[in-house]
């Protein structure tokens, strides 16, 4: 896999939507995502958001399988091979940005015109919601020793003619390895949902 960081202008950041638009420029003749669920392994990239000051280039970190190439109107500032191995047992610091929501189901859907589920996502709110939320991402792959939860303000953003809201938040914290493989598996793929809006790449350092 390969880190990079990059800078996007605000021209096209002033909207995260157009963000990852952008990235894939990066990746010419790359398939698009296709999984239809969660469970299915990542193609592409994952991106965190270092910074998106107004007015200002966009500060972004990728992760992705192949390395990037250089595209017009982006700028790569920088690409490094990185190859996680964690061992059993092992401390390891984590960060990660994600999208935390449970799925409820929608009564009113019958009053909502071409709704085709009933079934809906709505965002965590609540700081001890969200940290129970992480934990269970993790319990497959490690043990939390501990986790600080920061909150953000809500995302607003346009697709279309059409407006929207996430909310999203940082974890931080320490976590006991008890299955490396599940671990590299999440590092690949990410975590949670709105990973087109810089969510779910998840970061291990030794400590």
């Amino acid at each position: 896999m390969f880190l990079s960081r990059v800078e996007i202008p605000w021209e096209f950041a002033r909207n995260p939507y157009n963000l990852h638009r952008q990235l894939w420029r990066l990746f010419p003749g790359e398939e698009k995502e296709t999984r239809s669920n969660g469970e299915e392994l990542r193609q592409g990239f994952l991106f965190r958001i270092e910074g998106n000051p107004t007015g200002l280039p966009a500060r972004l970190l990728v992760q992705s399988r192949r390395m990037p190439e250089a595209a017009s109107g982006v700028v790569l500032v920088g690409t490094r091979e990185i190859n996680p191995q964690p061992v059993l047992d092992q401390h390891l610091a984590f960060l990660i940005t994600a999208n935390p929501v449970k799925t409820i189901t929608d009564r009113e859907r019958d009053t909502k015109p071409g709704k085709q589920s009933e079934k809906c996502r709505v965002p965590l709110i609540k700081e001890e919601d969200q940290r129970e939320w992480i934990v269970r991402k993790l319990a497959d792959a490690g043990e939390i020793k501990a986790a600080n939860v920061l909150p953000h303000a809500p995302v607003y953003f346009r697709k279309g003619n059409r407006g929207g809201k996430l909310v999203t938040a940082t974890f931080e914290g320490v976590m006991c390895v008890r299955n490396p493989d599940i671990l590299i598996t999440l590092i690949e793929n990410g975590i949670g949902s709105a990973k087109a809006f810089g969510c779910g790449l998840l970061l291990v350092r030794r400590l």
